[in-house]
């Protein structure tokens, strides 16, 4: 799978061997092992958690299954992330995750921090890459900025539940399902046109619920219409949500077709691809999204060909 095409990005406890091990069943294009969060705030177990990723992550498993690992560190103001980043080094991982990101001087600490360790190592891999998850009003506000901060930077991830906790959000779980968590379009937004501007990939957070599957395929399937890359899965169950959100149906691909060909005939006749097809206009950025249907459309084939189908089909 190529390195564009990674959206279902799952975050598990980083100090859970057994729910590492798990991980590859569920078939996410991304695995995020915490050791933030997802371990208690002690010496002894932060470094409990990073002798299992060392343990769990340390050959070729999850790169021969074509499944990214970017384990979450610990953020660059307290004591732990240094230590995090030399045992990252220590296996297949292809980049880390930022917490709590809320300015472009948080990325680049951790960009020089893995410049240095990876020259002392003798490293030969690639340099790993950023991913700056975006949790506060602060990081919201500044996201274009940490989002250009530094080259590692893949892409941005946001964080809804330390977002709406910071913003005194008032969550009620029927009507964020009918309404399509309107309390969180302003947020999404920002951290999609940021991505967008900056060229790199905009990941949504996760579904505000463990295994309501009505609502996290309709919520998976709002994500991607405004604009995300990806998405966070919390849990296995959000898995094949979010693989139906983001997987095109026939009727989509049909009709994104038919918009292509319109440009590719207007190119041929030296007229402009201005026509109307099903009754819809089609103007040059209606193409455009109409060829982004068609990437989401080649992910779903890459995905079908090693197994995996979407609950859609």
């Amino acid at each position: 799978m190529s390195e564009d095409q990674r959206v279902i990005w799952m975050m598990m406890p980083g100090g859970d061997a057994s729910m590492i091990a798990k991980s590859l069943k569920y078939q996410p294009d991304v695995i995020i092992p915490c050791v933030e969060d997802g371990v208690q705030y002690t010496p002894e177990a932060k470094a409990a958690a990073r002798q299992v990723l060392i343990d769990e992550l340390g050959g070729t498993r999850f790169t021969d299954a074509d499944v990214l690992v970017y384990p979450r560190i610990n953020h660059p103001s307290g004591p732990y992330w240094r230590d995090d980043i030399e045992t990252v080094l220590r296996t297949e991982a292809s980049g880390v995750v930022i917490p709590k990101t809320e300015s472009a001087e948080d990325v680049r600490a951790v960009a020089e921090q893995l410049e240095a360790m990876e020259l002392a190592s003798g490293r030969s891999a690639a340099p790993l890459r950023i991913i700056a998850m975006i949790e506060t009003p602060k990081g919201v506000l500044r996201a274009e900025d940490i989002a250009a901060a530094h080259p590692r930077v893949r892409g941005v991830l946001f964080g809804r539940e330390d977002f709406s906790a910071a913003v005194g959000l008032m969550r009620r779980h029927e009507d964020s399902l009918r309404e399509g968590s309107p309390e969180l379009l302003y947020a999404r937004g920002a951290v999609v046109a940021a991505a967008q501007a900056v060229g790199v990939e905009a990941i949504d957070g996760a579904a505000f619920t463990l295994t309501d599957m009505d609502y996290i395929m309709k919520d998976a399937s709002l994500t991607a219409r405004l604009g995300f890359t990806g998405k966070l899965a919390a849990h296995p169950a959000h898995v094949k949500g979010i693989r139906w959100g983001f997987t095109p149906t026939d009727e989509d691909l049909q009709l994104a077709r038919q918009m292509v060909a319109v440009e590719s005939h207007a190119e041929e006749s030296g007229d402009a691809a201005v026509a109307g097809v099903a009754g819809l206009e089609v103007t040059p950025p209606v193409v455009a999204q109409a060829k982004l249907l068609l990437r989401r459309a080649e992910w779903a084939e890459q995905n079908a060909k090693r197994g995996i189908v979407s609950v859609a089909q």
